[in-house]
């Protein structure tokens, strides 16, 4: 949002904004006070968040806390909790891009260099149904966006 109000700024500098400008900023404006909700109870409830993840992730048959024989359990549990807090200020804020080209392009490489994608698609895809548990239909639908964006450049 701030990358796009600045741009907005700069492209209206000696004219008014078209309706189609301002769209974007009425969109946004319209759905901040969901947006702190959302972000408000992922930063309250964030340790059980990631348990319930956890939880779902060791309910499926596949051991997805092992890797080369290694118990990565505690780097899961820091990644995850990097990706849900990255993510929630990205929706906050409105800046998929910024979460896009920093964290999740960074993540990407180490994931492909580990050979970890196929752990990713199914990480990333749990964490968009326990979410649910936590927030809102509304809060949901606002972070959603940002944690279908983890899938998708992560698991890429």
């Amino acid at each position: 949002m701030l990358k796009q109000f600045g741009g907005l700024n700069l492209e209206i500098d000696d004219r008014y904004a078209t309706d189609q400008e301002l769209q974007f900023l009425e969109n946004y404006l319209n759905s901040t006070e969901t947006r702190i909700s959302a972000y408000e109870k992922i930063r309250k409830e964030e340790q059980q968040l990631i348990e319930s993840w956890e939880a779902e992730k060791r309910s499926m048959k596949e051991d997805l806390f092992h890797m080369g024989g290694q118990d990565i359990t505690e780097i899961c549990r820091k990644d995850m909790t990097a990706i849900l807090r990255c993510s929630s200020a990205a929706m906050l804020v409105g800046d998929l891009d910024k979460l896009r080209d920093g964290l999740l392009i960074w993540y990407q490489t180490i994931v492909k260099s580990f050979d970890y994608t196929e752990y990713t698609k199914r990480n990333y895809k749990i964490i968009q149904e326990v979410i649910k548990l936590y927030l809102s239909e509304e809060e949901t639908n606002v972070i959603l966006p940002a944690l279908e964006l983890d899938y998708t450049i992560v698991s890429a």
